[in-house]
């Protein structure tokens, strides 16, 4: 009898136990280790926990160990589009006229994702990637709230469905981060990247990673996305973002409300709280992508009249932030690609007999390179060798 009160108690021990562990991030201690990953491969890690996708799936994230022993580490944000309410996160939502029901954000974290990485900054057999010698981790992307939202909301189509959207964005790239810091100790490098919606997103983790990596040389590079917001949209405020930002690292960020939210200032309040590391970011002169999603969160009344008021407002932010901030440097080339380092043309591209791929390798080795903007924005430029 004895024996089983003590089983008994046991058991309601482990089931609240178990179920505290429920919606808790898990430790990173007790998931795989570097040491237990391949190296020269991608590595899938689950965290668990309260990871999850957008429409509740699982979120799991990669991790590429150097094929050669380094000290070097590259943190990447993947991108992915975004919603911000019911009607852009409705699961059968349609933009006209493309009218192809094609999802604005993406959805999932697929096992076999990384094979589609392979080219750019991805292409680690390239001799001439600047980081083809660094430990990678991939952070991806799939709660359409650019890596920056830990909230959830009830929505309901037109029709009247209801549906849930995890808005938990800052807390899948939290626990990757935690996982990366229990792992990688004391890089003598990190380079912080993302492209698109992870443009975005890794800057509000960049303050967070640079005070962990105190001792270490930190880059951080935005890849297409300037982050030209129109006037009265609030999806920072639907992701819960603002109380993520480092405001105990980052005194500016004391002044940042839900109404003065931008890109720009998270740029202009953590540059100098970090006046040894470099902040940068690359964009085209017509990027389609960030006008597109210019004009849908409400930038002009017709997408010509949205390019316009987009390539203004790049050029004042990009203007604005090279002029006060001593380490911060853009690149702008012609055109309108939209993401740059995960294709091959990152090693063609170049501005004014200045390559993108010489520019970022400069800022890499701890070089101050020039502000490259183009001049003739509608004519390519390519490098050849």
């Amino acid at each position: 009898m004895k024996k089983l009160s003590i089983l008994v108690v046991l058991g309601s021990l482990l089931f609240i136990m178990s179920t505290a562990l429920v919606g808790s991030a898990v430790a990173a201690d007790s998931l795989p280790k570097l040491a237990d990953l391949k190296t020269g491969e991608w590595n899938s890690i689950a965290p668990g926990g309260e990871t999850i996708c957008s429409y509740g799936t699982p979120y799991q994230f990669f991790v590429r160990p150097a094929a050669i022993s380094s000290d070097k580490l590259m943190i990447h944000f993947e991108g992915g589009g975004a919603c911000w309410d019911a009607e852009t996160c409705a699961p059968d939502y349609k933009f006209p006229p493309d009218d192809t029901g094609k999802p604005l954000f993406k959805r999932d974290v697929p096992d076999g994702q990384m094979a589609g990485y392979t080219a750019g900054l991805f292409d680690f057999s390239n001799v001439e990637n600047p980081v083809s010698h660094y430990n990678t981790v991939f952070v991806p992307y799939c709660t359409a709230d650019v890596h920056m939202g830990s909230t959830t909301h009830d929505y309901q189509t037109k029709s009247g469905e209801k549906y849930t959207i995890n808005f938990q964005g800052f807390t899948n790239a939290s626990a990757v981060l935690d996982w990366t810091y229990a792992n990688f100790d004391k890089p003598s490098e990190v380079f912080i990247t993302g492209i698109s919606a992870g443009a975005i997103g890794q800057v509000i983790h960049t303050p967070y990673i640079m005070n962990h990596y105190k001792d270490s040389q930190v880059v951080q590079f935005a890849d297409s996305y300037v982050g030209v917001s129109a006037r009265g949209w609030m999806g920072f405020k639907e992701w819960g973002a603002l109380p993520n930002v480092a405001k105990d690292i980052v005194p500016a960020y004391a002044d940042l409300t839900e109404d003065n939210f931008s890109l720009a200032r998270l740029y202009k309040g953590m540059a100098p709280a970090f006046p040894n590391n470099m902040f940068s970011e690359f964009t085209s002169y017509l990027d389609g992508t960030q006008i597109f999603f210019y004009y849908l969160t409400g930038g002009g009344a017709t997408p010509e009249e949205a390019g316009g008021n987009f390539v203004t407002g790049k050029q004042s932010i990009i203007s604005s932030l090279t002029a006060n901030l001593p380490n911060f440097r853009a690149y702008q080339s012609w055109g309108s690609q939209h993401g740059i380092t995960n294709i091959d043309d990152f090693y063609a591209y170049q501005v004014n007999g200045v390559r993108l791929r010489d520019w970022l390798a400069d800022l890499l080795d701890g070089k101050t390179p020039r502000n490259v903007i183009c001049t003739n924005c509608t004519t390519p430029e390519l490098y050849s060798k």
